[in-house]
């Protein structure tokens, strides 16, 4: 199903290319990491960006009046205070994403091929159950949720 491939020029740092096949089609996969994870950088350069939009059109609050278009200033000053609010809100999702980090338990992945033989005959999955019966009350398949008043 999945083949690899070596990337052309692993000279250059270029991460390893996994062709993945799926039916007629071939979509080639890289192994690489995110740029940015808790999304604080990306709210920072949107919120400067939003500030930098509002500063240039202050001198310009004359000519924005006379043509109808100060929504265009207040359209950035929105866009700066929300961005600062995002900012915090990643500020404060990263610390609790990096706090359930060290908290968790440490927990490493072996793949199958490495694991001794007693254990992978242990782990062998069972016979599959069978589904339980289905009932046929009218009462039981019924959406639940609040009801309409009519």
């Amino acid at each position: 199903m999945a083949r690899e491939k070596r990337s052309r020029i692993p000279d250059l740092g270029r991460p390893e290319v996994t062709e993945l096949e799926f039916g007629k089609t071939t979509h080639r996969v890289a192994e690489v990491e995110p740029m940015d994870v808790d999304g604080v950088r990306t709210m920072t350069i949107g919120t400067i960006a939003w500030g930098v939009v509002a500063l240039a059109l202050l001198p310009f609050w004359g000519n924005l009046q006379d043509q109808g278009r100060t929504w265009w200033l207040w359209t950035a000053f929105a866009g700066l205070g929300l961005g600062l609010m995002g900012i915090e809100f990643c500020k404060r999702r990263r610390d609790a994403l990096a706090e359930r980090a060290a908290t968790a338990p440490l927990q490493t992945v072996i793949p199958v091929d490495e694991l001794p033989e007693e254990i992978v005959s242990d782990a062998a999955p069972a016979e599959p159950q069978a589904a339980p019966a289905a009932t046929t009350d009218p009462a039981q398949e019924r959406p639940t949720g609040r009801r309409r008043r009519s």
